[in-house]
């Protein structure tokens, strides 16, 4: 019997586009249960909460820039609206266990789109690890300025440097790209090319200007937040160091999707401490839970505005004879 693949890959389609609405309904499902959202009157400016939002955007902007970056330094054609329809929808796939999805989906779009599969593979793969190193560095460097009391949050970044960093050295990434790549390259394609040390230098600095949005972004949310009456001062340095340890362990906790949990302990007890100067160990910690959730909430919904309107951009056509 044949295999109808038109109707399976349909059917898979439909299946991802299900499990990503589940798990994204899910995490809003798990925020919205903590009771510590709703025991205490919650005042947010609107203006500084749209702030947050557009400042969490553009750090995806500056990093899907980077992919679409290598992408076209690899010698591949890939429009900005195409390239910013696959990165922004491929989003959403991290709200599946195992973190992988987000790039296949980025790869099936940008193939779509005309670029090569095994390229579309690696920059997707190269981009999301460099974010991730550059993450850790950023920790790495702050936080012993920020917290100087607590020298092993430092070490712990560099912990997290060794696991995202590694694979992205130019003689380490390009081994595995070209032996993972080998069962699914046709004997006659063209190689697949090679990055390079002047890629992982331009990717770190680049990338590490969306870990400034991110903490641009915190900041925003606290300047506009207001807890019965509580209102709290930590600097922008602080808040993109924080946010970049939280995230980048997130990231690297496999089965949590969208690092739901994880990211949000370790951003709690980072924050509390900082309150606890200002309004007082008893509402900090309280405080702190309220901070986290509002803005995990606030940043789902902006990845859900960004993909749907990703979504409304053009279709690529693929050119003939792409794969």
């Amino acid at each position: 019997m044949r295999m109808n693949w038109p109707l399976v890959w349909r059917i898979g389609k439909l299946a991802l586009a299900v499990a990503i609405v589940g798990g994204v309904g899910w995490q809003f499902a798990k925020i919205l249960q903590r009771p510590e959202l709703w025991q205490r009157s919650v005042r947010l400016d609107p203006g500084w909460l749209a702030a947050s939002a557009l400042l969490y955007a553009a750090a995806f902007g500056v990093w899907g820039g980077f992919w679409r970056h290598l992408v076209r330094g690899l010698g591949e054609r890939l429009s900005l609206p195409h390239g910013a329809r696959a990165y922004f929808i491929s989003q959403l796939g991290k709200y599946v266990p195992g973190k992988a999805v987000a790039v296949l989906m980025r790869v099936a779009m940008a193939r779509a789109a005309g670029v090569r599969t095994g390229v579309a593979a690696i920059t997707a793969t190269y981009e999301t690890l460099t974010t991730m190193a550059s993450g850790a560095i950023v920790a790495a460097i702050l936080l012993p300025l920020m917290e100087s009391g607590q020298s092993s949050l430092g070490w712990k970044a560099l912990g997290l440097l060794a696991i995202a960093g590694v694979p992205i050295l130019p003689g380490v990434f390009n081994r595995l790209a070209a032996r993972v790549s080998r069962p699914f390259t046709p004997a006659n394609s063209a190689p697949l090319p090679r990055l390079s040390a002047a890629s992982l230098l331009v990717g770190l600095l680049w990338t590490s200007l969306g870990w400034g949005c991110l903490g641009a972004s915190l900041l925003a949310l606290l300047r506009g937040l207001d807890i019965g009456g509580s209102g709290v001062h930590v600097s922008w340095l602080a808040c993109t160091a924080y946010v970049s340890l939280a995230y980048v362990a997130g990231f690297l906790t496999l089965p949590a999707p969208g690092g739901l949990g994880v990211r949000e302990a370790i951003l709690q007890q980072l924050l509390a401490p900082r309150f606890a100067l200002q309004m007082g160990e008893a509402s900090a910690e309280s405080f702190a839970i309220v901070v986290v959730l509002v803005l995990r909430l606030t940043w789902t919904a902006t990845e859900l505005v960004l993909a749907g309107g990703a979504a409304l951009l053009p279709r690529p056509v693929p050119p003939p004879g792409s794969e």
